[in-house]
């Protein structure tokens, strides 16, 4: 027997298999990050004393945190006043109430300074409207990271400075704005891509970053397997079922049709917002939200794939909206894959937010 472990909200439960069951571990998780933190000095070098400081920080996973630390201690290593920075903190792929409850404490020393996306208003630059603390500060340092969404692919940094709420003005369809923009405002940043970090003006190292994130977290496959189970990276971006399920859309390409695809999500704040909540009971897609685009994908996926849930959401919710099955464990979930295909058929675990493509 094989254990096989997985994130689930806080901890990680895991999976016994027997070694003659074939099983296939693919991984795009990369633990180890290389960077030496000269990459902040860097950064700070480039800003004079007195400037103010705009640090827009989206929190995409716990990675960055670390990083943003750096930053901060270097800032205050320099001398800069307190009061001439802002932390214009946010996450698209979280509920906002999430994201104010984790980062509290990280930045308790600093909460005058934090500046929500929703919390102050936009002015018009350059025919965008872009939040007032981008515009009104003299330095403006992105940090975050690229990693593949189920819906948006590989989402550039436009498109997170959009999504998160600090642009409008349909940026994201328009790479033209967002390049005379991030170049008129003269962004920089630092940027995580698996275990790389890119420094310095943007548009000096965007285009590479999107690349390398292509490169790592794609995985190309052979075959299509009866059974894939993967994660959604625990807490805090399995808390509701509405931040889960794009994770199916990465990995469907790797399961057979009539194949069984198991998602570990612990959903412990429930199944997300309103309008998703809305568009799950009534199998209605109107609404143009990320959580909704996904929720129409894995339905339209339903025809031809079957999905299973280790979740704390009520299996008769499940059973209800997406006519998938619930299990308490991930050992329950295999045991009713095996019953569907037989021990003889092929079992592949997903690591880490990995993109199958054949």
């Amino acid at each position: 027997m094989t254990e096989y472990w997985f994130r689930y909200g806080v901890t990680e439960v895991f999976v016994d298999i027997s070694d003659e069951v074939r099983v296939e571990k693919l991984s795009a998780s990369y633990p180890s990050l290389r960077y030496d933190y000269s990459v902040i000095s860097k950064i700070i070098d480039e800003i004079a004393v007195g400037e103010s400081i705009a640090i827009i920080f989206d929190y995409a996973s716990n990675r960055e945190v670390d990083l943003l630390k750096s930053l901060i201690a270097e800032v205050e290593a320099r001398g800069f006043e307190k009061n001439k920075l802002k932390l214009l903190t946010s996450s698209w792929r979280i509920d906002s109430k999430i994201l104010e409850e984790e980062l509290s404490e990280v930045l308790k020393p600093y909460r005058g300074c934090i500046v929500y996306p929703w919390s102050e208003g936009k002015i018009e630059y350059s025919g965008v409207m872009v939040s007032r603390s981008i515009i009104e500060s003299q330095v403006k340092i992105y940090l975050s990271s690229i990693l593949p969404h189920g819906v948006l692919g590989y989402p550039s940094i436009g498109d997170s400075l959009k999504l998160s709420g600090w642009v409008g003005n349909g940026l994201v369809k328009d790479d033209d704005y967002w390049f005379k923009l991030r170049d008129e405002l003269n962004l920089m940043g630092i940027c995580i891509v698996g275990d790389n970090v890119y420094s310095g003006y943007l548009y000096e190292f965007e285009d590479r970053c999107l690349r390398d994130a292509e490169r790592k977290y794609t995985v190309k496959i052979k075959d299509e397997v009866e059974i894939i189970l993967v994660d959604c990276g625990g807490w805090p971006w399995d808390s509701t079922l509405e931040s889960s399920l794009h994770v199916v859309n990465l990995v469907c390409g790797g399961v057979k049709d009539g194949g069984l695809i198991g998602l570990i999500s612990e959903c412990r704040e429930g199944l997300g917002s309103s309008v998703f909540i809305k568009a799950l009971f009534s199998h209605s897609f109107e609404e143009d939200s990320l959580g909704v685009k996904a929720l129409k994908s894995v339905t339209d996926l339903l025809s031809r794939k079957k999905l299973a849930f280790v979740s704390t959401i009520p299996r008769s919710i499940l059973e209800r909206t997406l006519h998938s099955k619930g299990f308490d464990t991930v050992q329950d979930l295999l045991t009713y894959g095996f019953r569907m295909y037989s021990k003889q058929a092929s079992v592949r675990i997903v690591e880490g937010l990995a993109w199958l493509v054949k």
